[in-house]
Order: structure tokens, then sequence, then C-alpha cells
């Protein structure tokens, strides 16, 4: 699936799930990475740049959650 067909099953979240669709975005970034061009699907030599990459995206999503809780109190 290339990068255009991944933004096809983003468009179809449901409404009340639209603020995780940075996360899904960037999750999928670090698991499957553009590279020339293509999708990598291969094995990192490094298991911490998913893991670090993952654990950093969902904290940039708790965070982003967290204040669009209090801009809405």
């Amino acid at each position: 699936m290339d990068k255009n067909g991944f933004e096809g099953i983003i468009v179809e979240f449901a409404p009340r799930f639209e603020n995780l669709k940075k996360l899904a975005r960037e999750l999928r970034n670090v698991l499957f990475p553009i590279r020339d061009g293509a999708i990598f699907t291969g094995t990192f030599r490094d298991s911490d740049i998913m893991y670090d990459g993952m654990i950093k995206a969902f904290n940039s999503a708790i965070t982003f959650a967290g204040e669009e809780e209090q801009a809405s109190a």
C-alpha cells in the first residue's frame, strides 16, 4: 500500500476518532517508513528505532489529548 492508499483508510475514521488521525499517520511512518519512494518492510537493525518512535508517537498523542481536554474545559 502506498502513502495515498493509507490516506484513503484515514479518511474512513469515524468523526469521534478525528483526533487520532495524526497518531495513525505517525505509527505508520514508524512501522513502515517510505524509503526511496517505496514502503520499507524490512527489519530494522536497531529495534530501538521502532520502539522509540512508537513511544514518541503515543506520548505526543497523549499530550495533545490532554491539551484538547484542558482547552474545552
